[in-house]
């Protein structure tokens, strides 16, 4: 084989491997921006629902509602932020289907600014809110959170399963054996 020919394959060969590598960056790239996603929606429904309990209790004894109002205006703010990152013509992770995660985000964060203000209004208010009629952007609720919830599948079932080794210890078994090896039965020899 000449150089001239070694140079040409060459060539060939790095220019499939960028091709591999930018694979791989959009991979990586989409993995990272799910992370990111789904990691902030998952605190900033903690933070919700911590504030949401915290306001029945309040209520309930006459308090101020105030810090409970601050934690959902925060968790709205946090997700109404990272709905400017992405886009309507999001790509599903786990089905390659396009999504309007955008849109699904800001009609989460619409939902949760007007819990804020429910709160406000006090425990008749908080009662009479219904979830499954509230709409935004052109979108339900529900519509939103079956988007989100889809979009993140992948990524909850995956913090899980990191979580769920440290909650469960492994049994013992004794030395020698596996879980799927059988008993040993006496033969006919």
């Amino acid at each position: 084989m000449s150089i001239k020919s070694l140079g040409k394959f060459a060539a060939i060969a790095a220019t499939a491997g960028l091709a591999l590598t930018a694979c791989a960056n959009d991979s990586v790239s989409q993995e990272r921006d799910q992370e990111e996603t789904c990691g902030l929606i998952m605190g900033a429904e903690t933070k919700a629902n911590e504030g949401i309990q915290q306001s029945g209790m309040a209520v309930q004894q006459g308090g101020s509602t105030d810090r409970v109002t601050q934690a959902l205006e925060s968790a709205s703010l946090d997700i109404r932020n990272r709905s400017f990152k992405v886009s309507d013509n999001q790509e599903n992770p786990d089905t390659g289907e396009t999504i309007p995660l955008r849109t699904a985000l800001q009609v989460h964060a619409a939902y949760f600014e007007e819990m804020s203000k429910t709160i406000d209004g006090g425990i008749e208010a908080m009662q009479s809110f219904d979830p499954d009629s509230f709409e935004a952007e052109g979108m339900e609720f529900n519509e939103a959170l079956e988007t989100i919830n889809g979009y993140c599948a992948s990524y909850t079932q995956q913090q899980m399963q990191e979580q769920l080794p440290e909650q469960m210890p492994e049994q013992q078994l004794p030395e020698g054996s596996t879980e799927d090896q059988a008993p040993e039965e006496e033969g006919d020899s």
